[in-house]
């Protein structure tokens, strides 16, 4: 008798597990077929555009983060920039009569220095002038 329930149960159940198959092998096959659609259309399955597409969102990832760097690279230079000009402004707005003195106390120095880089060159001459006479004298 439980033979009889068993077999009664099993084919009740038959028809809703063959369609249950039928409807997945359907949608496989659709799939495949939606798939090839796509891939005719875009020339690429669906996982191969998200690879791709996540390839290109790495690379300007990288393209963004090497800008950023340049960016401020350029702004701290602007910013040395910036303050030298500043100085340079300073110093244009020294006043004629400062710069004159300034020229005239250079234009000294150089003249001292001068004078005295002519006696140095002088005694030096004297020097190996007389050394030159002492050697000639003492090898003669």
């Amino acid at each position: 008798m439980s033979s009889i329930v068993t077999t009664e149960l099993f084919l009740k159940i038959l028809p809703t597990f063959l369609v249950a198959g039928g409807a997945a092998i359907g949608m496989e096959y659709l799939k495949v077929k939606l798939e090839r659609k796509i891939k005719e259309k875009r020339g690429e399955t669906t996982s191969e555009r998200i690879e791709r597409l996540s390839k290109a969102l790495k690379e300007s990832i990288s393209l963004t983060n090497e800008i950023e760097q340049e960016i401020q690279k350029r702004h701290s230079m602007v910013t040395k920039l910036q303050d030298d000009v500043n100085r340079y402004e300073s110093l244009a707005k020294l006043k004629e009569s400062e710069v004159e003195a300034i020229a005239q106390t250079l234009r000294g120095e150089l003249r001292s220095e001068g004078s005295k880089s002519l006696l140095k060159s002088a005694l030096i001459s004297l020097v190996f002038f007389v050394a030159g006479v002492i050697v000639t004298l003492y090898a003669a």
